[in-house]
């Protein structure tokens, strides 16, 4: 890696995916808080020049720190045991609070909270700050800091555990999203195994009974095996035909269909769905190229980006996806699934384009006209008038 790689503090951030951001962020915000409380207790100490106190907090901090690394719950990840930094923190807060003035009381509770309130149900964290302020009040601590440190308590639990809930729902949102275009790639296999045995096992059932009918006939020497044979024949061309038609996907495509599938699936997956246009604009040839793209797009979406909107535009002769928080390039300018689709527009007379940025990607299918011969000796004609 460069040095300026290392210098940049936005490094890897543009490439990480949202829950990444969103942990890496939780995980900083409670360093920074601990590393910022430390300087400020440290630099009260400092005033009284009392040295004990200083050591105590760097300690306390420093263990609150590796703390915090080592809790998933606020994004850390390191998975060693957290124990011995615990107990590191509470015997530092101790020193902090016995041999320093009244202030390293609300320094070390912070720090304390910080490193435990996620280890802890919230309810025990308030059962401590009611305990904490009723200590303070009986060794003499003035009312308005007894009452403020047990706030102080209070809020960083508060805090602390509403970090750790929002982090975890955003992991659970990523993951029902990822179930979700896992549903899709199933459902997709179920209803293409379906259809397959429809047409093709029956047909295979046909053609069995047939042929055993046909090699009955023939070894008693009857004429009308022949005629049994050019059926298996007819049943098999059939059934090879069906059996096309279903790979290339025409069976069963129907654009309003699509759609729909499409919007309920996005919609599950939490990313919210405009629709501009009508299916009834367009023709056959046209819709039938308009379902494919719907199909591989919104599995594009799924699979390949860390969408919360898209926008499907129909017209009569193209459909376009736009989504936000497409993912980072790899290196390639479409996946598989998009260069397959790209050569079944071309086989139909269509075009398919992608326009990504940093905060969009868009896929622009112009689709193929109802009769493009006639079309294009029409556009060539130099005898043709327009009223």
């Amino acid at each position: 890696m460069k040095l300026h790689q290392y210098l940049n503090p936005l490094h890897g951030w543009n490439d990480s995916s949202a829950v990444d951001k969103v942990r890496v962020y939780t995980r900083q915000s409670f360093l920074l808080i601990t590393v910022g409380v430390a300087v400020g207790a440290m630099l009260t100490s400092l005033q009284y020049d009392d040295y004990l106190s200083m050591a105590a907090t760097a300690v306390c901090a420093a263990a609150a720190f590796v703390v915090v690394q080592r809790t998933p719950a606020l994004g850390g990840e390191s998975t060693a045991s957290p124990r011995i930094p615990l107990a590191i923190t509470a015997v530092a807060a101790v020193v902090l609070v016995a041999g320093g003035t009244t202030s390293n009381a609300l320094w070390a509770a912070v720090l304390v909270t910080t490193a435990v309130a996620t280890l802890i149900p919230l309810r025990w964290s308030l059962a401590a700050a009611v305990a904490a302020a009723v200590i303070a009040a009986a060794v003499g601590t003035p009312a308005v800091e007894t009452l403020i440190l047990g706030i102080f308590i209070a809020f960083m639990a508060f805090t602390v555990q509403l970090s750790a809930w929002l982090l975890r729902i955003v992991t659970e949102l990523d993951a029902t999203r990822d179930a979700a275009a896992a549903l899709s790639v199933a459902e997709e296999r179920l209803r293409f195994s379906r259809d397959l045995h429809d047409v093709v096992g029956r047909a295979l059932s046909a053609i069995a009974v047939k042929s055993e009918l046909a090699a009955t006939l023939a070894r008693r020497g009857d004429d009308r095996a022949a005629g049994q044979m050019d059926e298996v024949r007819l049943l098999a061309q059939e059934s090879m035909a069906d059996a096309r038609k279903l790979v290339r996907g025409y069976r069963s495509v129907d654009v309003a269909s699509e759609l729909d599938g499409a919007r309920s699936l996005l919609s599950a997956a939490g990313i919210s769905t405009e629709l501009v246009g009508e299916t009834s604009v367009l023709s056959e040839r046209a819709a039938e190229a308009a379902a494919w793209v719907v199909r591989e797009g919104v599995t594009n979406i799924l699979r390949h980006s860390a969408a919360t909107y898209c926008r499907i535009e129909l017209t009569d002769n193209s459909i376009r996806l736009t989504n936000d928080h497409p993912s980072a390039s790899s290196g390639r300018d479409d996946g598989t699934g998009l260069s397959g689709l790209r050569e079944r527009l071309v086989a139909v007379g269509g075009t398919l384009n992608t326009e990504k940025t940093s905060e969009e990607f868009t896929l622009t299918a112009a689709l193929p006209i109802e009769n493009p011969r006639q079309e294009s000796s029409l556009r060539n004609d130099p005898t043709r008038t327009t009223s």
